[in-house]
């Protein structure tokens, strides 16, 4: 349970609040490349409460700036990429990408006044299939070299969608592994998008061993289930710094999953997800199904509050899934994050022992923004290329030995990968 003053801080993240400014000093995805190809339309990015457009000129030049003109506010996001930036409608102005007017043609020779002009605009990159940006303060920091940004394109795909919640809330979420059992489980039979040892690990009615260690990156989550066979089933999951986590899905070559909780305002955020494979081919074709059956053109799931999920009871009572709500986890996620309200009011939440991981998390969260108030820096923000590595990040799910627990496993595997 958090007081009104302890959720208002790590839930409210406009301008000018101290939520927002600690979101601020990382970079954040705000679409997929996919989405922004040369010559593709503009697009308008309301992220963290800013109404902003994001565009690529012929060049293959990213810009990010304000939406509306500063000369009279017409949204710039119906505007022509041309000449080196977007203009506008309304009356031509036109924006490079770093917010400088560089035209204003309805303007007579002599009366122009562009350099007294200077319009929002924040610095943009593109990294592991998804377009990022900072902004914060001073200059950028360094975008983390995960290895789910860092793979061959073949080996990861990136995708994201809308949910109608505040970020928290997606992020508690994904990092909780208590849940699984419940709201995910899955008859004996069915089919999975999970690996045939996760989905194994997961059909059993008995809840996980949960475990957790503070790291420089956030908070690594270990949950050790007894699966079948009497063996025992580890998975491997992290918090990370600002509001990601990487939850681990499968075993071996199959990898992880990275996913980025990004505030489009304080009551709905976007869920970005980054598919990799530690070394196969993507099956890109298979996910984009899934994806299509599953997500909106308007990045909504197609099972949403408005339709009450498509829960069907007698799908619940036949003992096909657990909730009635198909085979979609993100899906089902959504139903649990987003009818907790817009903002979940954590005053009356009541945990127990299994939520430690949502205890740890959140300790997390309150420890950074200090640190950010006492020292003007985040934790785990990057300046120096030699500190972009992770020497002690671990994402895995995989059996292991009956004298072993998830520290002492992770202590031996990160031991073995430093001598290598």
């Amino acid at each position: 349970m958090l007081s009104k003053e302890q959720n208002d801080l790590i839930t409210q993240t406009g301008p000018g609040t101290t939520g927002g400014k600690f979101l601020r000093s990382y970079w954040h995805p705000i679409a997929t490349s996919e989405e922004m190809p040369i010559g593709g339309d503009p697009i308008p990015i309301r992220i963290m409460s800013e109404d902003l457009v994001l565009f690529r000129d012929p060049n293959d030049e990213l810009g990010l700036i304000g939406k509306h003109c500063p000369h009279r506010g017409t949204d710039l996001s119906y505007g022509r990429v041309e000449d080196g930036g977007i203009r506008c409608l309304y009356h031509g102005w036109l924006f490079d990408k770093n917010g400088n007017c560089i035209d204003q043609p309805a303007e007579p020779e002599g009366r122009k006044f562009c350099d007294k002009v200077k319009h929002p605009a924040y610095p943009v990159q593109e990294k592991g299939g998804a377009i990022w940006t900072y902004m914060g303060e001073g200059e950028p920091p360094l975008i983390p070299d995960f290895e789910f940004l860092m793979a061959k394109e073949e080996s990861r795909l990136a995708f994201r969608v809308i949910q109608n919640c505040n970020w928290l809330q997606g992020l508690e979420s994904s990092a909780d592994p208590a849940h699984t059992t419940y709201l995910h489980r899955r008859p004996p039979g069915t089919p999975s998008e999970r690996s045939f040892t996760d989905v194994g690990a997961l059909r059993g009615n008995e809840p996980p061993k949960i475990d957790i260690e503070q790291t420089e990156f956030g908070t690594r989550i270990f949950a050790l289930h007894n699966a079948p066979g009497g063996k025992k089933y580890l998975r491997i999951n992290n918090y990370v710094y600002p509001c990601g986590a990487t939850p681990s899905t499968s075993t071996g070559e199959a990898g992880y999953q990275g996913r980025w909780y990004v505030p489009i305002d304080d009551h709905s955020h976007c869920r970005f997800e980054f598919f990799y494979r530690y070394s196969a081919v993507l099956d890109k074709e298979r996910l984009q199904k899934n994806r299509a059956e599953n997500v909106g053109a308007d990045f909504r799931h197609v099972r949403r509050m408005e339709n009450r999920y498509l829960q069907d009871r007698d799908e619940l009572k036949r003992g096909d899934s657990f909730g009635g709500m198909g085979m979609h986890f993100p899906s089902q996620d959504a139903f649990a994050i987003e009818t907790q309200g817009s903002i979940q009011d954590r005053t009356k939440e009541n945990l127990g022992s299994s939520d430690i991981v949502i205890t740890a998390v959140r300790r997390a969260l309150f420890n950074a923004i200090k640190k950010m108030e006492e020292t003007g820096e985040a934790p785990f923000v990057l300046r120096k290329p030699n500190d972009d590595r992770f020497a002690n990040f671990i994402c895995t799910a995989t059996y292991i030995g009956d004298d072993e627990d998830g520290p002492s496993f992770c202590k031996r595997a990160l031991a073995e990968r430093a001598a290598e």
